[in-house]
């Protein structure tokens, strides 16, 4: 099975056919060629359409050759960076198992085992296992690659869609009872009081003020910002999942937003007055332009860079102020900035916009916040209530 391109192209510009190989209910071999076709597309929903009519085909092929057909079938409609996590979590932990195994030979029995295998691996020097989200993408991802084959390869049944999902007690007890991890304002000013680089300092205030991810703040250049307006554009995102090389060598790709949420945003004035410094800074170097990043200059600040200079701060908040608070990671200060929205009573619609999220995530991730605020808006009605009885004793004693 495959999409193939005519060297022969008609008059309206059809070029695109499918090629079939499938084995009928009786053991004969059979090869079907389709029209020509205008778009690559058009010829993979024909060559769909023709493998459901003819029900009794059976097409030999191996979950690993059967996987790399479907990366060249969605190639068009996922994210590099999607497809670089579906390659690694393939090649890590389904294609060892199911790899070399023509797809008619995966049995629930098999996919049972193979879930018994994920469950008892371990990775790290820490000999950690497998979170339990982890492990439901893991399959997930099968149960897609079957269904896939079903549609295309005529698998009889997507047994994948048969075996319950990863299911830990213990450990899904833990992600109930844990809550998301964030600074206070007051947190937050200490952190900050300890670094000393101005581009360090000035990030992490961008991710605390702003909410965006690391990404986004990562792939920001001076064009996305507007002092006359007090905005930031967040239109883009930096990735590192990826194989691609930028032209000094490193490894990194610059995509659109997660969900390609697209935003423009306000900006508080003490972080203007940051921004305005870093860029004052930077101004003074040679061949600066508006298309260097906001932090990093000619290119955007690592991972690494970043992750060094935040441990580092925790250890100096101990070390200066002998207090110790909690090692938020880079995410964390996203949730911190949505924390404090929450806690002043910032509707909830305003607060997916900044974010770039729906507002079932923001719900969905800040659930357990939302009952303090309540309460907060409860205790404000109630001194309401207690004014007006007030009132009304004072008008019966007239």
């Amino acid at each position: 099975m495959a999409i193939f391109k005519s060297k022969a192209v008609t008059k309206d510009g059809r070029k695109w056919y499918f090629s079939v190989c499938y084995e009928t209910a009786n053991g004969e071999r059979k090869r079907k060629k389709g029209q020509l076709y205008l778009t690559k597309q058009e010829a993979q929903e024909a060559e769909r359409q023709y493998l459901i009519e003819v029900k009794q085909c059976r097409i030999d092929i191996t979950f690993e050759k059967l996987y790399h057909k479907y990366i060249d079938y969605v190639e068009d409609s996922i994210k590099g960076s999607s497809k670089y996590c579906k390659d690694n979590r393939m090649k890590n932990h389904i294609l060892p198992y199911f790899g070399k195994m023509n797809i008619h030979d995966i049995t629930i029995n098999k996919i049972i085992d193979w879930k018994t295998k994920i469950n008892k691996a371990i990775y790290g020097k820490n000999n950690k296992k497998y979170s339990l989200k982890y492990k439901q993408t893991l399959m997930a991802e099968l149960r897609t690659i079957l269904r896939y084959a079903v549609d295309f390869y005529g698998l009889k049944e997507n047994f994948a869609g048969k075996v319950m999902m990863f299911h830990d007690k213990s450990e899904e007890v833990v992600l109930d009872e844990e809550k998301i991890r964030y600074i206070t304002p007051d947190e937050y000013n200490l952190f900050i009081s300890v670094i000393d680089k101005m581009v360090f300092k000035v990030f992490f205030a961008f991710l605390y003020y702003m909410g965006v991810r690391k990404g986004e703040a990562q792939a920001l250049d001076w064009k996305d910002i507007d002092f006359e307006k007090n905005t930031v554009r967040i239109i883009k995102t930096v990735t590192n999942k990826t194989d691609e090389l930028n032209e000094s060598g490193i490894k990194f790709k610059i995509t659109n937003t997660t969900n390609r949420k697209n935003r423009t945003i306000k900006m508080p004035p003490i972080l203007k007055d940051m921004l305005l410094e870093l860029y004052q800074y930077y101004a003074k170097h040679e061949g600066f332009d508006r298309d260097w990043f906001v932090f990093g200059g000619y290119r955007h600040l690592p991972n690494q860079s970043i992750d060094n200079v935040k441990e580092q701060s925790f250890k100096l908040i101990k070390e200066k102020y002998g207090k110790e608070i909690n090692r938020i990671t880079n995410h964390e200060f996203r949730h911190s900035h949505a924390s404090y929205l929450i806690s002043k009573g910032v509707r909830i619609e305003l607060i997916a916009y900044r974010l770039g999220d729906t507002v079932d995530v923001v719900l969905k991730t800040y659930a357990h916040l939302f009952p303090e605020v309540e309460d907060s808006v409860i205790d404000e009605l109630e001194l309401i209530q207690d004014s007006h009885k007030i009132k009304l004793d004072i008008k019966k004693e007239f």
